[in-house]
């Protein structure tokens, strides 16, 4: 990263760096840094673990299809609770615990993130009914501009805000790019569990143009949850970010790294 050069860069957080308090804390310490150096950081999570857990408490069941969650009315509701509330919520307290100001958001503050129901064009038939499952389609930056002019971290929830007033939801890695486009991001950061995109010898590839993540679909060596996560990469791409990156959360310093230091770690996406 050049030295003096003020960038805006999204950061997507995901699976268990959400429940694993320790580990948030010491991510929370490292987008610190990357603040201290004059960069705009915006965070976006979701929380697919927590809305199992309660829709399980509550006997509610889980369906996926494609790698997305099928949301019905009842489960939308637990979706709200825990993104929005729990999950949130915590978030802000981490950054506070760590003397960071962050302030929690969904779509829906400001009308922000505006979503429609989710079709999915790669489905046969066409017509699987996903329920309340969105797509962001707008995106009004105003609220999360003045955020961070003021020094803050927006913390912004993977629920958008339907035309009709309903909320929906909407897959993280997909409200993660939204967010990077609609707030004229240059970078786009998607932590998780695994190392990057792995190979059919799982194996990290190190770098990936879109043909060649097209290509590693369609033999299946990318795959359920990896599928989402490449196609909002797509997305992004079509939509001008040009650096992205896909990087384990469990690395050591790997967020400063990447984003201080300008080191290679995990897989670097580009067009």
């Amino acid at each position: 990263m050049s030295e003096g050069l003020s960038l805006r860069i999204v950061v997507k957080l995901g699976g268990s760096l959400l429940t694993e308090l320790e580990l948030l804390h010491k991510i929370i310490a490292q987008l610190g840094e990357v603040q201290d150096h004059q960069h705009d950081v915006i965070v976006v999570h979701g929380g697919g673990q927590q809305i199992r857990h309660y829709l399980e408490q509550l006997k509610i069941p889980s369906h996926f299809h494609r790698g997305l969650r099928v949301t019905d009315s009842a489960s939308m509701q637990v979706v709200q609770m825990v993104l929005a509330g729990l999950i949130n919520k915590d978030i802000v307290a981490a950054f506070a615990r760590n003397h960071r100001l962050a302030v929690g958001l969904c779509g829906g503050d400001g009308s922000s993130f505006i979503a429609r129901k989710f079709v999915d064009h790669g489905t046969q038939p066409e017509d699987f009914d996903y329920g309340f499952v969105g797509e962001i389609v707008h995106g009004e930056p105003k609220l999360v501009d003045l955020l961070l002019s003021e020094g803050y971290f927006p913390v912004i929830a993977c629920i958008g805000l339907g035309e009709e007033s309903a909320y929906y939801n909407v897959n993280g890695d997909e409200m993660a790019a939204a967010v990077a486009i609609f707030c004229r991001a240059e970078r786009l950061v998607f932590l998780t569990d695994v190392p990057g995109v792995l190979d059919a010898e799982k194996k990290v590839i190190p770098s990936l143009t879109r043909a060649r993540m097209e290509e590693l679909r369609a033999s299946g060596a990318i795959s359920e949850g990896m599928l989402p996560k490449t196609r909002a990469c797509e997305r992004a791409l079509e939509n001008g970010i040009r650096q992205i990156h896909i990087v384990s959360g469990k690395m050591r310093d790997g967020l400063s790294r990447i984003l201080v230091q300008s080191e290679l770690l995990g897989t670097a996406i580009s067009p």
